[in-house]
């Protein structure tokens, strides 16, 4: 809401938002990790897909900082360990990215330090099979046909920023999301919204189970708990972090 910087020019100050309205959207923070022992941690796992068994997609945004560090880097991981954790990483490299779990996924893409990239991995499951799907800056779509056994590890916990023992990453994770469908090329688009996040409450796609705004809306004060704003009842703990850690460097 508008200061008193006006007043005694225009007999007051203008006001333009109704009384009792939502706040405006907007997105000023993300998480810092520095990619030795920052990371963000959950004590339970999401269900990916409808009670653990249907279509999912996870969507977010990340700004690596240092690809040539010679080691993989781990950008997400749910469960407690072993082949049925799902994870995702960037090899060294910068060249590709990679699914790992039930089964593996990569895909070869170049990503630069300090650029932002908005990630998609859609799925859709029939039977023992995935159909899968990379959507990077909303575009750029790279399917493919996945046969798995194993089902997912729904025990441990949810780790952003490394897996279960380490791997730590280092840069930035903004607006991570889940969802219980499978989203398209035309989802993906439009979250990725010309390069600036959407709020994802009010964008008109369905599905949405968690989302981590890191930060927002109410910056450090926010540290040491990352609420779940889509109310699905993971928070994430900030290990190894202070409240500088919330930094206002955003896509």
């Amino acid at each position: 809401m508008p200061t008193g910087i006006g007043i005694g020019i225009t007999a007051g100050v203008d006001d333009s938002t109704p009384r009792g309205s939502a706040p405006v959207y907007s997105n000023l923070y993300s998480m810092e990790f520095d990619g030795v022992s920052e990371y963000l941690q959950a004590s339970s796992t999401p269900l990916l897909g409808t009670l653990g068994t249907g279509d999912w997609s996870v969507s977010f945004w990340m700004r690596p900082s240092n690809m040539a560090v010679g080691v993989n880097q781990r950008l997400w991981s749910f469960g407690a360990g072993g082949t049925v954790q799902t994870q995702m990483y960037l090899p060294s490299g910068g060249t590709n990215i990679q699914f790992s779990g039930p089964w593996s996924d990569g895909y070869l893409y170049t990503f630069l330090d300090n650029t932002w990239y908005h990630v998609v991995y859609a799925v859709r499951r029939s039977g023992g099979t995935s159909f899968v799907s990379y959507y990077i800056d909303g575009a750029n779509p790279n399917a493919a046909t996945k046969t798995y056994a194993p089902a997912f590890d729904t025990t441990g916990n949810t780790y952003i920023g490394r897996n279960s023992g380490s791997y730590n990453y280092q840069g930035f994770i903004d607006e991570f999301s889940i969802w219980n469908i499978q989203l398209s090329q035309a989802n993906a688009n439009t979250l990725y919204n010309g390069g600036s996040p959407s709020d994802l409450s009010t964008i008109g796609i369905s599905g949405l189970q968690h989302w981590w705004r890191m930060g927002d809306p109410t910056g450090t004060a926010s540290y040491p708990t990352i609420v779940d704003a889509a109310g699905g009842g993971i928070s994430m703990a900030m290990n190894n972090m202070a409240d500088t850690n919330i930094t206002t460097t955003v896509p």
